[in-house]
């Protein structure tokens, strides 16, 4: 366990370049260490942290690094379609811009553009009622942030929950991945309280505690140390 990384065979350019170590060794090979555990098979396949690490890069607005990461993980084993699931899993998190951002790039690595058709949207009958069983269900009581929409902007909230059904449960990335990777992008902006959602989100979809742990420890090459401890405490907050 305490034998010297392989730099070289590492998904970190600054590690590959030797720059890191032509300042410090010692550094270089604390990173690379840190690396192995986000950049190899282990609790969780390499392709998946990955992608995590791409979304999270993503969200911080590091475009190098969605390239390269997104890039990596399609050489490991992505496929267009978690891709294309990972993209609308960014957006409800954070938006339109970043959704815009994270397609564009899956669409350069891959090669592919979607194909927009004209087809009419199908019903959905949902109501505030439904959307706070929904929460219930979720959650195993309603929060309070979801009563204020319910009770002031009905109409949002059930555009929320048909955006959350779909991006937490009927994704084209699983259940699990999507909260595993919901994990790694609220590490990298330091909130320890959605790291705690994802995190008991990702026990119900079946995640192991060290692939908890690993989704986190993906948020320290995009975010640095410092979006361990808000992600530690969330993870911790769940396991009591």
């Amino acid at each position: 366990m305490g034998d010297n990384a392989d730099h070289r065979t590492l998904g970190s350019k600054v590690l590959i370049s030797g720059e890191i170590a032509a300042k410090s060794e010692k550094f270089a090979e604390g990173y690379a260490r840190l690396r192995d555990v986000t950049d190899r098979d282990g609790a969780l396949p390499a392709w998946a942290k990955a992608l995590y690490m791409a979304s999270a890069a993503a969200v911080k607005g590091h475009d190098q690094l969605l390239l390269s990461e997104l890039g990596r993980s399609k050489d490991l084993g992505l496929s267009l379609n978690d891709s294309r699931g990972a993209a609308l899993t960014v957006f409800i998190s954070r938006g339109e811009e970043v959704y815009t951002k994270f397609t564009a790039v899956v669409n350069e690595v891959f090669n592919d553009e979607i194909n927009v058709g004209i087809n009419e949207i199908p019903e959905y009958s949902i109501d505030r009622e439904s959307c706070l069983k929904y929460f219930e269900g979720y959650f195993g009581f309603i929060p309070p942030y979801v009563k204020l929409m319910a009770d002031d902007a009905p109409r949002a909230l059930e555009g929320y929950v048909l955006m959350r059904e779909f991006s937490l449960a009927e994704n084209l990335l699983d259940a699990k991945n999507v909260e595993l990777l919901l994990c790694t992008v609220n590490a990298a902006e330091f909130s320890s309280r959605f790291v705690n959602v994802h995190a008991n989100g990702a026990r119900n979809a079946g995640a192991t505690e060290a692939e908890i742990v690993e989704a986190v420890i993906c948020a320290i090459p995009v975010a640095g140390v410092a979006s361990w401890l808000p992600g530690a405490d969330g993870i911790m907050e769940g396991r009591s």
